[in-house]
């Protein structure tokens, strides 16, 4: 096998680890395959395997030798007994075996200690020599035998693994066997037959999923890999770890060694299943069956003959449509093989058939004409076929931006490509910023919109070329499809007033984002197009404006670049992109804790959507409006703009959310899903700030689903996914906000969003008592943040995050140091009151700190709240400044009222604390007691310990329920490790010295589910065997009965 310098990691296989090593105790279990493809890990397995065995446990190992049926008979075995005699000597061995044995015949030196000629070879005796050696080894101690490579056995091998596997059924024995099914060959019906076998279990390594991967990069590289090194290897390695290792320094490279191993997958084919082989591989994956037929120099039959014998080989994999490479590094090493000058012929060959034989061409045959005109060096044609099919694609999908970025590297290498195209390389550079900004491709999108402003000059000037007028039926992208915003028709009753409400603004992913669609889902303003009066400042001021929103997006924030974008549109008579400026000048005040200058910019862009009836653009007026009142009361107080807006009683929230079911009415009446992502957003954010986290949720869902309606996943779903993962983390739901958090973890989020993602997994994880996981999370949130000052809120929840982690291991010096630095670094408190949602869990931290920060403590009587759960902080911070018992319980009131379980619980706590120092001890137990029920039922297993110890000290019981463990992290069930009720049964049992037949009678159960029950248990307590299960559940108080204290 092919080796590349790795991680001595092992990863994503705790599972198969723990069946192996608890097949060895099952006295049920004598034989165990290993099914996967070559570089999946089964070596790494086994050998991870080996290595946990109870010492003295004995190993043996045999390989198949690569030559197939036809190899030497008993080749792994007689390397088995080789490698026995070696370790006890071979006179140890003989006297195994009987007078004169068989195995002699094969082995000769045991001849010499056996007495006479070996015996006749009879194949049931040679059978039974070898089964009486392991069963008589197997009687002082573990026996292991690992057979590698099972899919290259001989015959003869074959019939001893059945033997054996029917046979050791009483031993202390187990067999371990490798194997690749897609090159089983004779083996398959074997293993189909062993499957039948109650006592031998099967291991089907799966490729590593995303996650995965990157832990594997991390540990191969030493360090955090970055999104996009994950998603590229992830995507060019399939999962495979060897892959993985080969391509963890240079993912677009393959290594020689690589490419060898790579290749032997095709050795021996027949000539005319080489031929396809290598015309698929220039085709690509995956391959129409219909284009294969046409460039194939082949007859029906042989093509036929040729396409099953690489099926069988499992080089191709059928499809409905035809076929795919089994992985794609295959195809690129047999694509790389080919001689240039016979890709260069193939290519041109498919290019012809492609533009001569298509008669509707759609988006996939035009893409894959351009791909082979330009592997064949066909330049014009790729030029055009390019244009072509980027014209035809969807306007939000990222085959799009791929089209018109291979456009762009085409453009300067094909004579007069504007007469080619009837178009301009600026107007190409304005379809790859709106699409990056559709499909959330930040950098690139960046330096499209940086290379479109360095043709335009600074006064916003358009070169004469780039004019409207220069070429016939031009397609100038965003400058001749402008901004569509829905209209009402004639006559009808605008659906979308003014005014504005208030509410409180989320945990700060703002980053002035930009909602306003792209290029092909918006047509022209109202007025004279961009650049029509010789000037083009609309168009100008447009793309500084995308620039702006995808500069926020990385945590740089916009720069000078909206500021640029509103001098060069007229105040007299302002259009659409006037008030798109606006409604993004909106959202990027409210990020930097502008919310009075946020809501004077909505209120103005709103009166500009109302004069165009643009009901797109109402709707976000409406939605910032909300956002601003959300964030600041002073908002709310000013009253409505106009007058349909009215709030009995008004809050922030409630203002804010009027704002937003006037922006849901607007989109309703539109009958546009793009808008009803927009209002869902920022209504999403607004309910979680204001602690409504299951109407939250709900809009979060609402968002989603119109993002799928409307092809804009890629732009809106990173901040509603934050929102989700918010709002399940905050009501206690901590599983299902991890499984948020792992979907998107590794997919190329823009840096802010995976910020937010990263922050709130390292809450759960440190209420989880995973201090070492949260402190992970906050490494890679300090590089995701730089030195920006533009994401304060983010660098204030983050210090929050590093101070709640150093005063868990007890420095309070540190804590301190922390809280002093960030006063220093944003500017003290002017930067804590613009984001008071992010400061007030600070100011509550410094009120535990002795010596905390005075201005920081001071900020506790005046810091806003504006919404309960800003309420609930200062509640808090009273209560631990008081240390009333009183006081925390109008803190945990607080925080019920919001419903976020934890913090009911560590309210609780203070509020017990100070019940045991008045006397109450009653009020301490009660307090305890629900403290301890909640800490299990979320698997707060700190907060649950510290809740023991102190009923222990003070002497307070409490109930069998409370006492119990919580659940392991990410687990469901019980609340004790996650364990469910079955699975504590069967660890009770387990305990007890049964083995998988022993539960599988007590139970009335299978042997195999017993064997499944008791593989699961171990991976979740994180054991290798029965024995260290059972110490486990002895320590960790698991084996009471149902209804028993412990």
């Amino acid at each position: 096998m092919v080796s590349f310098p790795g991680s001595s990691v092992l990863v994503g296989r705790a599972a198969e680890v723990s069946a192996l090593v608890e097949s060895v105790a099952d006295p049920g279990t004598h034989a165990v395959l290993i099914a996967g493809e070559a570089g999946i890990g089964k070596s790494r397995l086994v050998a991870e395997f080996t290595g946990r065995l109870a010492p003295g446990a004995l190993v043996l190992i045999g390989r198949c030798p690569e030559l197939g049926t036809g190899g030497v008979a008993f080749a792994p075995f007689l390397a088995v007994l080789r490698g026995l005699m070696r370790e006890l000597g071979v006179a140890a061995v003989a006297e195994l075996l009987p007078p004169r044995p068989a195995l002699a015949n094969w082995l000769p030196q045991l001849a010499v200690h056996t007495g006479g000629a070996p015996a006749e070879t009879d194949r049931i005796r040679l059978f039974g020599e070898i089964l009486t050696v392991l069963e008589q080894l197997a009687l002082t101690r573990a026996v292991v035998v690992i057979l590698e490579g099972l899919h290259w056995a001989d015959d003869a091998s074959r019939d001893l693994l059945t033997f054996l596997a029917a046979n050791l059924t009483d031993a202390d024995a187990l067999l371990v066997g490798t194997y690749r099914p897609g090159e089983a060959g004779p083996l398959r019906g074997l293993v189909a037959e062993l499957r039948r076998n109650p006592g031998v279990r099967v291991v089907d390594l799966r490729p590593l999923n995303r996650h995965e991967v990157g832990r594997q990069l991390a540990a191969l590289l030493g360090r955090e890999p970055e999104p996009a090194l994950i998603t590229k290897v992830f995507e060019r390695s399939g999962g495979n770890p060897l892959f993985v290792e080969a391509l963890g320094h240079a993912p677009e490279d393959l290594p020689s060694g690589l490419t060898d191993l790579l290749l032997g997958f095709g050795a021996g084919l027949s000539p005319q299943a080489h031929t396809i082989v290598g015309l698929a591989a220039v085709i690509g994956s995956p391959i129409r069956h219909d284009l294969l037929s046409a460039a194939a120099d082949l007859p029906p039959a042989e093509l036929h003959s040729a396409l099953s014998e690489l099926v069988e080989r499992h080089l191709l994999l059928p499809t409905d449509t035809g076929y795919e490479f089994r992985h794609v590094l295959i195809r690129q090493a047999i694509h790389d093989d080919l001689l240039p000058v016979e890709r260069t012929r193939l290519h041109a060959r498919l290019a012809e058939i492609l533009r001569t034989e298509t008669p509707e061409p759609t988006v996939t045959t035009l893409a894959e004409l351009a791909h082979h005109a330009q592997a064949a060096g066909e330049l014009p044609r790729a030029l055009t076929a390019t244009w072509s099919a980027a014209s035809a694609a969807p306007s939000h999908h990222p085959e799009r931006l791929r089209l018109l970025e291979q456009l762009l590297s085409l453009w300067d290498r094909v004579p007069s490509p504007e007469s080619l195209l009837h178009t301009t390389k600026l107007a190409v550079l304005e379809q790859i910023v709106e699409v990056a900004v559709a499909t959330g491709a930040t950098e690139r999108g960046i330096a499209a919109a940086d290379a479109a402003l360095a043709i335009l000059d600074p006064g916003g000037e358009i070169p004469a070329a780039e004019r409207p007028g220069a070429g016939s039926n031009r397609h100038s992208g965003v400058a001749s499809a402008g901004i569509h915003h829905a209209k009402r028709e004639p006559g009808q009753k605008p659906a979308g007033m003014t005014g504005e409400p208030s509410a409180a603004v989320q945990g700060g992913e703002m980053p002035g984002t930009d909602m306003s669609g792209s290029a092909r889902d918006r047509a022209a303003p109202d007025g004279p197009g961009p650049g029509a009066d010789g000037t083009g400042s609309e168009r100008v001021a447009r793309l500084y404006r995308r620039r702006a929103y995808l500069r926020g997006t990385t945590g740089a924030g916009p720069g000078e670049d909206l500021a640029r974008a509103l001098a060069l549109l007229p105040v007299e008579s302002p259009g659409a992109e006037r008030a798109e400026a606006l409604v993004q000048s909106a959202s990027a005040r409210i990020f930097r804790g502008d919310a009075v200058g946020s809501a004077a910019d909505a209120r103005a862009a709103l009166v500009i959507a109302q004069r165009l009836e643009a009901d797109a653009l109402v709707a976000r007026a409406h939605a910032h409006l909300g956002l601003a009142g959300a964030a600041a009361a002073e908002v709310a107080a000013a009253g409505p703009a106009a007058g349909d807006i009215s709030v009995a009683r008004p809050n922030e929230t409630d203002w804010a959310l009027a704002h937003f079911a006037q922006a849901h009415r607007v989109a309703a009446a539109a009958g546009d899903a793009r808008i009803v992502v927009d209002v869902a957003t920022w209504e999403s954010a607004v309910l979680v700030g204001a602690g409504r986290y299951e109407a939250a949720i709900a809009a979060v869902r609402q968002g989603l689903r119109a993002a799928h309606e409307s092809f804009r996943f890629s732009e809106s779903a990173p901040i509603l996914y934050v929102k989700w993962a918010q709002a399940l983390a905050a009501l206690g739901r901590w599983d299902e906000a991890r499984a948020v958090v792992d979907a998107t973890q590794f997919d190329e989020l823009p840096p802010l969003s995976r910020a937010a993602m990263l922050l709130c997994f390292a809450r759960i994880s440190l209420a989880e008592g995973d201090s070492g996981g949260a402190r992970t999370a906050a490494i890679e949130v300090e590089r995701l943040l730089g030195d920006s000052r533009w994401a304060a809120q983010y660098r204030l929840e983050l210090v929050a995050l590093n101070c709640a982690l150093v005063l868990e291991s007890g420095d309070e010096a540190a804590a301190d140091a922390d809280l002093t630095t960030l006063l220093t670094a944003l500017d003290g408190a002017a930067t804590l009151f613009a984001h008071p949602h992010e400061a007030w869990p600070l100011v509550v931290l410094a009120a535990r700190i002795t010596g905390a920060p005075p201005e920081l403590l001071a900020m506790g009587d005046s810091l806003p709240t504006a919404s309960p759960v800003d309420s609930a902080q200062r509640a808090v911070f009273t209560a631990r400044l008081a240390g009333s018992a009183a006081r925390w319980a109008e803190a945990a009131t607080a925080w019920r009222t919001v419903e976020r379980p934890y913090d009911v619980a560590t309210s609780l706590l203070g509020l017990a604390e100070s019940a045991v120092a008045e006397g109450n001890r009653a009020e301490a137990g009660s307090a305890l007691r629900e403290l301890t029920d909640i800490a299990t039922r979320l698997g707060a297993e700190p907060l649950r310990r510290t809740a023991q110890a102190m009923s222990e000290r003070a002497r307070i019981p409490l109930d069998g329920s409370s006492n119990q463990p919580s659940k392991a992290k990410g687990g469901t069930g019980s609340g004790r490790f996650g364990l469910t009720a079955r699975e504590l049964d069967v660890l009770r049992l387990v305990a007890k010295g049964l083995s998988n037949r022993g539960l599988a009678a007590e139970l009335f159960i299978s042997i195999n589910t017993a064997g499944v029950h008791v593989s699961r248990i171990l991976a979740k307590l994180g054991v290798a065997g029965r024995t260290e299960a059972a110490a486990f559940a002895h320590e960790h108080g698991l084996l009471a009965e149902p209804g028993e204290s412990d």
